[in-house]
């Protein structure tokens, strides 16, 4: 019994510190003095501040190593073709930026 006892104290530690190691997040690269940003091949242009708080979605990464510079998701679209960027001091404001490659603006993002 104390040794099943000692077993289940160790597996719940070890999934203690696991979920607390720290999130890897996709790396992203400013261009322009902040007009662009780049991921990978994806080059994101600034598109406009952001219309709905609502739109967004989970953070997804970080710009120049900087973890105050975040980068989220645009709830119910694709990150190949929206980004939320937010910068985390006061008086910061959610930025909208579109892949260059999106033709088409939904309703909801204007």
């Amino acid at each position: 019994m104390k040794k099943l006892s000692l077993l289940l104290v160790i597996i719940l530690m070890m999934s203690f510190f696991s979920s607390c190691s720290a999130k890897e997040y996709e790396s992203f690269q400013e261009l322009d003095n902040g007009s662009k940003l780049k991921r990978g091949n994806i080059i994101y242009s600034f598109y406009s501040a952001l219309p709905k708080d609502s739109l967004r979605g989970e953070q997804i990464g970080i710009i120049d190593g900087d973890k105050k510079h975040k980068v989220f998701e645009v709830n119910g679209y694709s990150s190949d073709e929206w980004i939320i960027e937010y910068y985390d001091v006061i008086m910061s404001v959610y930025n909208l930026y579109k892949a260059d490659s999106v033709t088409e603006i939904p309703d909801e993002l204007k």
